[in-house]
């Protein structure tokens, strides 16, 4: 009986990794990562410890999502389930086509869509019952810039992490989460006279699990320069269903932003106590807009870097669920933000 089941498990975890990680850039190490997960979890007395356990914390699969994903259903998008139990939605218009490679993997699936004449809209005060209505800029705040005495620094652990539509990793920088730091350091410098150095270089592409080795070379650089910014910051994309990652501001839908912090950090007292205050503007200014601190993290992947600086903190701006537009939108919010912690820090 102990033979079939490790037989099964073995072919349970082939079809899995092999499955789940055909598209990723990282198939190899992804797959293995699950695969380890999957022999832990099934047979705990063949504990496997290929990655450790930092590296084990950060990159958490969900089973039921990987196997959901060899049938064809992601339920991040209900549209792949209707298409699967309604075929007949794809007949006759071409809405179910092979992609341009000829990869049955990833089958199109174009949504139905209305003119905007069969629309029944709402007027402009029904439209904005729900949204709440923020002023985003304080032109109090604008002071003359210095370039020469930068006081944020913006970097990107995992450079390629991207938005919809498309792949949710990108090399092209204005498609992913450097376009949302870019558009950060482009407000603070010409709304409130904040100079910011902005490091878009890649660090997950050639070996995802050395991105925090190679980002940790990146800090050292700047602060051997600088000596030390009011705020260091790791910018990410998390990973989360979009009505958790999304909020109407103005009008407009908004990624929201989390912190992720490790607790045993050495330098942990000091850089919470810069998180708290950022998330207390937040909320006072945009409430909602700041699902606050992410806490599990005790090691995180070296300390997520946060040793390197007393000001050091990890942000991850909206999810791979949220539209590049959404996530870019943030970035006048989170700017106003920084300009009032820096205000209030002088």
């Amino acid at each position: 009986m102990f033979i079939i089941i490790i037989m099964a498990s073995a072919v349970f975890i082939i079809l899995i990794s092999g499955s789940a990680f055909a598209e990723s850039k990282d198939a190899v190490k992804r797959g293995n990562m699950l695969y380890v997960q999957v022999v832990n979890y099934t047979m705990p007395l063949l504990k496997v410890t290929s990655f450790n356990d930092e590296v084990m914390v950060e990159n958490n699969f969900s089973f039921k999502e990987k196997v959901l994903d060899i049938i064809g259903l992601n339920i991040a998008d209900p549209g792949s389930i209707i298409e699967r139990e309604m075929a007949f939605l794809g007949i006759g218009n071409g809405s179910i086509k092979l992609s341009q490679d000829n990869n049955f993997s990833k089958v199109l699936f174009n949504p139905f869509k209305l003119n905007e004449s069969e629309i029944s809209k709402n007027s402009a005060g029904e439209s904005n019952q729900n949204n709440a209505a923020v002023n985003v800029y304080n032109p109090k705040l604008k002071k003359t810039l210095n370039a020469a005495k930068p006081e944020v620094f913006i970097y990107h652990t995992h450079t390629t992490e991207s938005f919809l539509p498309g792949d949710y990793d990108k090399l092209d920088p204005a498609q992913n989460i450097c376009s949302v730091g870019e558009l950060v350091k482009k407000e603070l410098e010409e709304n409130y006279g904040i100079a910011v150095i902005h490091d878009t270089t890649i660090h997950n592409v050639e070996d995802y699990y050395q991105s925090y080795n190679k980002s940790a070379v990146t800090v050292d650089k700047y602060l051997k320069q600088y000596k030390d910014f009011k705020l260091v910051i790791d910018m990410h994309r998390d990973s989360v269903p979009k009505e958790a990652a999304t909020i109407k501001l103005n009008g407009e839908n908004v990624a929201k932003f989390m912190f992720v912090m490790a607790k045993k950090n050495p330098h942990y007292d000091k850089n919470i106590s810069d998180v708290n205050k950022l998330m207390s503007i937040s909320n006072k200014l945009f409430p909602g807009l700041c699902k606050g601190l992410y806490g599990e993290y005790n090691y995180g992947t070296r300390y997520f870097n946060q040793d390197k600086s007393n000001n050091a903190m990890l942000i991850e701006v909206g999810s791979d669920t949220n539209q590049l537009s959404e996530a870019q939108a943030c970035a006048k919010y989170l700017a106003r933000i920084i300009a009032e912690y820096i205000s209030g820090s002088n």
